[in-house]
């Protein structure tokens, strides 16, 4: 009897020790701090919180910018924040309406936030996602759409937050959506980009303005402390300004090759037959390049021919 009770024990022990090494189970992104309280979420290698988002801690509460793809991530990411600080969570900025960014808006809002986004946005996350997501849509997806927490805040002027003493300016700017807010925090050097700024990735430009978008990241890359600058995109890595001039780059070269395109009369697939391996010989390495690019080369075509649909502006 001694000796079986002395197994069992010495089961249950090396048991025990077995579920004490076992990792816990890894977030879907990775953390960074970029300064003081300032934390970037970098979306992982498998992309299941579908864009990054960040957090900004301050005296009395925490900041967060953007909510990702869904609340599973989100809830991650509070997570994360609560092995950090006890600090209520008092807003969440949504840097514009595609689901990718805040489908887990719901998670927060629960936490106690008052979400922020841009005017337009607060009208088109619960329409034009449908848009965006076209026949891709499921019907738990639709349903999640129809149900997203609307903004208790909206602004399409330059506001400050302060959490205590810590800054925190959020400003529109042009070109991704028509309605994108991007969220600077001064003492740290950190601006999150949202999807005005993608690193290496090649972008979606459904509802882009590449005119208004190629202004915006230049007068990024020239910002008084660009060269201390950490650049938090929508998708892809922190960036410096050096990479901001870069997806400029790639704004203007689409720009550029698919105007040339059409001055040669081309159009549709001829047209696109002769831009993609000029951009593919500069970008092909970026991720995403082979979903996007075509699709980028015919919305830059039809922007160049004044026919580009754009998400319509909603009424005062």
């Amino acid at each position: 009897m001694l000796k079986t009770l002395s197994l069992v024990s010495c089961i249950v022990v090396l048991a025990g020790s077995a579920i004490a090494q076992t990792p816990p189970p890894a977030t879907p992104f990775v953390l960074k701090e970029l300064g003081p309280g300032v934390y970037a979420a970098i979306d992982g290698p498998e992309n299941k919180s579908g864009s990054n988002a960040g957090f900004i801690i301050g005296d009395d509460g925490v900041l967060v910018v953007d909510a990702f793809q869904t609340p599973v991530a989100a809830k991650a990411l509070l997570d994360e924040i609560r092995k950090l600080t006890p600090k209520p969570i008092k807003f969440v900025v949504n840097t514009h309406y595609h689901y990718d960014h805040v489908m887990g808006d719901s998670v927060f809002a629960e936490a106690g936030a008052t979400i922020v986004t841009h005017p337009n946005a607060r009208v088109w996350e619960r329409t034009e996602n449908l848009n965006l997501l076209g026949s891709r849509a499921s019907d738990s997806q639709k349903t999640a759409i129809a149900n997203l927490p609307l903004a208790g805040l909206t602004t399409k002027e330059p506001i400050t937050f302060w959490l205590g003493s810590k800054r925190i300016d959020v400003r529109p700017e042009k070109g991704h959506t028509g309605g994108d807010l991007v969220v600077y925090v001064p003492d740290a050097h950190v601006l999150f980009c949202g999807d005005l700024l993608w690193r290496k990735v090649s972008p979606n430009l459904i509802d882009g303005t590449v005119k208004d978008w190629a202004a915006t990241d230049g007068a990024f890359a020239k910002l008084p402390d660009a060269a201390s600058m950490k650049y938090v995109p929508g998708h892809g890595d922190v960036a410096t300004a050096a990479d901001v001039t870069e997806f400029q780059g790639y704004l203007n070269d689409l720009s550029a090759f698919t105007k040339a395109a059409r001055a040669k009369k081309l159009e549709g697939d001829a047209l696109v037959a002769e831009v993609l391996p000029k951009m593919k010989a500069k970008y092909g390495s970026w991720l995403a390049f082979d979903y996007f690019a075509s699709k980028e080369i015919g919305f830059m075509s039809d922007e160049l021919a004044g026919k580009k649909r754009v998400p319509p502006v909603p009424k005062e």
